[in-house]
């Protein structure tokens, strides 16, 4: 139907959309132009805070039809609890100031396991920077969101808040947000109680225009006292006396109360005043957070369900439209509160029934869930909750919404939850994401004892294996069972579960690149990447091209992880032809493999994008990845300050992200072994628990060459042989040919040092048939010089390789050494005389982004270094200068 909400995970549109103001609604100039004020005095937020009734969304509905500023809307709802909800409908609002706003967001949380909601903003608003359209977004009816974790987004928000944007936050309560801090400082607006109490001039266009009253001014002064200006109160009023048609003096005299008291007298006599069809109707939709006529008609078992909706909206009777067509409204929600405490449990729980019906038809699980569960809780029988969540698990959970699946489970007996075989998947699988592993195990046993005894072959049998495969790997770290379950799932999976697919194919992988050799973990990759684009979830592809291309790295095959990053990264941009946040994890490998190549400039401008968009991406785990590969690169470049920002920006994401980041403390001993701190190395490997027998992590070979260059600086010959030699023979066996050749480097540097000069140039043989055809020079030129003195005995097996070396090396003495042939201190790298020739053709910065193909903010880095090397301050200088020492011809 046309619409109608969709599903979980989906935005509903009704959601988005703001409210159409009426027609005949009274105008409020005052607090208009507090609304339009706000952004212009630089106030962060607006906070309209009041009780039930008090006209807040039709205040900010009347402002929002004609502001001069760029309006979005979000209503709220109490599902938005979940953080992922929440992001998800934020998401939303913001891509209708612009398209593509928010999209690393979105598809982080399509991710197989979304990180901590405190870090999932930072990607948003570093979109949201790039607006320059003043923009307002509007959270009406925040009060309905209990979360804390939403309440800590939303203050992380307003911290970072962009300058285009300004939040209005309406609601009954005032939130847990930081209202003194925005006060003391000038950036809050304040709208309250007292502001939106009717005045006695509102009060009378009110009742006489908008209600269409003819009372005397004595009468509306007298009500508006009774009601202290209180909205609600006074429409109850009006609808009672256009009902009553007795004396309009009389009825002001003997009305009394405040508030909710007040709203049930007055809600009793208006109803005890319509026709009984409609009052029936009022109380029997009543339980809908959202009314339309079929669902109405399925509920109430009227025809007339359309008929009666407009005529309640034409009558002022507490109905809000939620959108311009008319087809989708709501109750004021104190209204229908009221509304449903005339209903006998019994009433209640056959009317959540039928709701339940209609929703479970229009295959809108989330809301039939929710009536099903409200119909459960009365009769004491919650077994259609529990059949319509094993139905809507799967789809929540791969949505990214781990809380709303969290929340539906606890709402069932955990009885209930352990006789299913798919509710205990589920609850595994959100006990595995929230970090629960005894938990996760233990719904994992449960479900595959209830699951094999029914030898079912249903959807859940296949999620279950995915979750046991990634529970082998991950916590059990029992590899070969891994694998047999990660291969089980494979051939349990349907071809509508790609997504579980992916994740088995990861299982798998991974599994096998830890016991087998790599070769076969490769094969797994690549099946992983045609099922990954077959799903169409960026994350999911951009990871599993991340996947192929390191593994590919692994196995020294260099060029074919070159092809799999350049042919995929056109596919990662976005709606306005930039780098998807996404493509940082591909560059960040592109950066490797230029870097194995020596080619320094190249991996430079690749790691700086790819850090960049690490940073928009807003994940630690992913940022740190980029800022282990950037760290080599530096130190290839001698850029010793950049080196350490990037060593100190790991070890903070290590502290706040709880990672488990063991190459950080190894890259870190390697760089200061590179540099002649032995000593700082030693006490690394003793606390690391360094030995010459101990067993290899195929993930963690660099580790083992920092400890083995570590031996050879120490001259412990004995030592460095023993682990060497096992930790060559073991990457032999497990292909992992591009850790092969430092192994074999460092072999043949033992070799020599002990007298063997004819096993040292075997070993240097075997390195340079591996690195020669995939053209592997850093290897080479990260061991201890004397490597480089042993190639006149294999120049014959690769001269053009060893000749480049040779060169390589004489570079990078060079680059230590002052520049005399340029006279500088320090002197241009070849992309540095790139751009600097481009700046004298008279190329902008874009223009010189486009011809070299790397981002802007990377030609802004070279100019920056230009400058410095040449000791000027501007273009015109630049040029000057590099013609004077003959830079530029």
């Amino acid at each position: 139907m046309d619409n109608a909400p969709p599903g979980w995970g989906a935005p509903l549109a009704t959601r988005l959309t703001i409210p159409p103001p009426r027609p005949d609604a009274v105008a409020r100039p005052r607090l208009i132009e507090r609304l339009d004020d706000a952004p212009r005095l630089g106030h962060r937020l607006t906070l309209v805070s009041a009780p039930a009734g008090f006209g807040k969304t039709t205040l900010l509905s009347a402002w929002a039809g004609g502001s001069e500023r760029a309006v979005t809307w979000l209503t709220l709802e109490e599902s938005d609890a979940d953080p992922a909800q929440f992001l998800t409908y934020l998401v939303a609002a913001l891509g209708q100031i612009e398209a593509g706003i928010g999209e690393p967001l979105r598809q982080i949380l399509q991710s197989p396991q979304p990180p901590p909601p405190h870090s999932l903003l930072a990607p948003l608003i570093n979109d949201l920077a790039t607006v320059e359209t003043p923009f307002t977004l509007v959270l009406d009816d925040y009060h309905l969101v209990a979360s804390q974790p939403v309440h800590e987004m939303l203050a992380f928000l307003l911290d970072h808040q962009p300058p285009a944007m300004h939040l209005v936050v309406s609601t009954r309560e005032d939130p847990p947000l930081p209202l003194a801090r925005l006060r003391a400082r000038g950036q809050l607006t304040e709208i309250r109680e007292r502001d939106l109490r009717f005045s006695v001039e509102e009060a009378a266009a009110f009742l006489n225009q908008t209600m269409r009253l003819n009372l005397t001014p004595e009468a509306i002064s007298a009500l508006g006292a009774r009601t202290e200006g209180w909205i609600a109160g006074l429409q109850l009023a009006a609808v009672a006396l256009q009902k009553g048609g007795g004396d309009p003096e009389a009825f002001v005299a003997d009305f009394a109360g405040s508030d909710r008291f007040v709203m049930d007298y007055l809600v009793a006599e208006v109803l005890e005043r319509e026709p009984a069809a409609v009052r029936d109707f009022l109380r029997q939709t009543a339980i809908l957070d959202r009314l339309s006529a079929p669902l109405c008609e399925a509920v109430t078992g009227r025809a007339d369900s359309q008929a009666i909706l407009e005529g309640l909206e034409q009558a002022n009777l507490f109905l809000v439209a939620l959108d311009n067509r008319r087809e989708w409204y709501r109750y004021h929600r104190l209204f229908a509160q009221v509304l449903r405490n005339t209903l006998d449990p019994a009433a209640r729980a056959a009317l959540h029934r039928r709701a339940m019906g209609w929703y479970e038809a229009n295959d809108l699980l989330g809301e039939a869930i929710e009536h099903a569960l409200a119909w459960g809780r009365i009769e004491g029988d919650l077994s259609d909750a529990g059949r319509l969540i094993e139905r809507a698990a799967e789809p929540t959970l791969l949505s990214g919404n781990f809380q709303t699946v969290r929340d539906w489970l606890a709402a069932l007996p955990p009885a209930d939850v352990r006789a299913s075989g798919a509710l205990a998947t589920y609850a595994g699988w959100v006990a595995f994401v929230a970090g629960a592993a005894p938990k996760a195990l233990d719904y994992a046993q449960t479900a595959d004892v209830l699951l094999g005894k029914d030898d079912s072959e249903g959807p859940a049998c296949g999620v279950l294996t995915v979750l046991q495969s990634i529970i082998a790997v991950v916590i059990l770290q029992d590899y070969e069972l891994a694998v047999a379950l990660a291969e089980k799932a494979l051939a349990t999976l349907s071809d509508t579960q790609g997504r579980w697919r992916v994740m088995a194919l990861w299982a798998l992988g991974e599994a096998q690149e830890r016991t087998r050799p790599i070769g076969e973990a490769i094969r797994t990759y690549r099946e992983a990447q045609g099922a990954g684009r077959a799903v169409g979830n960026p994350f999911f592809t951009a990871l599993v091209d991340a996947w192929l291309a390191s593994a590919l790295r692994t196995h020294g095959e260099r060029g074919a992880a070159l092809a799999v990053c350049q042919e995929s990264l056109p596919r990662y941009l976005d709606e306005r032809g930039r780098p998807s946040p996404v493509a940082g994890i591909i560059y960040n490998w592109l950066a490797a493999l230029y870097y194995d190549a020596n080619q320094l400039d190249e991996a430079h401008d690749a790691i700086e994008q790819g850090v960049a968009l690490s940073e928009r991406l807003g994940l630690p785990g992913y940022l740190a990845n980029a800022l282990a590969i950037r760290l080599p690169i530096q130190a290839a470049l001698g850029d010793v300050e950049g080196e350490a920002e990037s060593l100190r920006t790991a070890h903070r994401l290590a502290g706040e992200g709880h990672l488990a980041m063991d190459w950080l403390g190894a890259m870190e001993a390697n760089l200061r072994l590179l540099g002649g701190d032995v000593a700082y190395a030693a006490r690394w490997a003793e606390e690391a628990g360094c030995s010459p027998s101990a067993p290899f992590d195929p993930l963690l070979v660099e580790t083992s060459l920092t400890y083995g260059r570590l031996l050879l600086a120490q001259d412990r010959l004995e030592d460095a042989e023993e682990m060497v030699g096992r930790l060559a023979r073991y990457a032999e066996e497990r292909e992992l040919y591009r850790w092969l050749i430092p192994a074999c480097i460092q072999w043949a540097l033992i070799a020599q040092r002990g007298g063997d000069k004819e096993g040292a140039v075997e070993h240097l043989a075997r390195a340079v048939e591996l690195a020669a055809p995939e053209g592997f020079y850093r290897p080479f030129l990260e061991e201890d010089p004397q490597a480089l003195d042993l190639l006149g005995g294999v120049r014959q097996l690769a001269p053009a390789f060893v000749g480049q070396l040779l060169e390589f090396a004489g570079v990078a003495a060079r680059r230590a050494a002052p520049a005399a042939d340029q006279g500088l201190i320090e002197p241009l790298s070849e992309r540095e005389l790139e751009v600097l020739a481009l700046i004298a053709e008279g190329l902008s910065n874009r223009e010189i982004a486009d011809r070299l193909y790397i981002a802007v903010g990377t030609v802004k880095r070279h100019i920056n270094h230009i400058y410095g090397k040449l000791e000027v301050g501007s273009r015109t200088q630049a040029v000057a200068r590099a013609r004077q020492i003959r830079l530029l011809d």
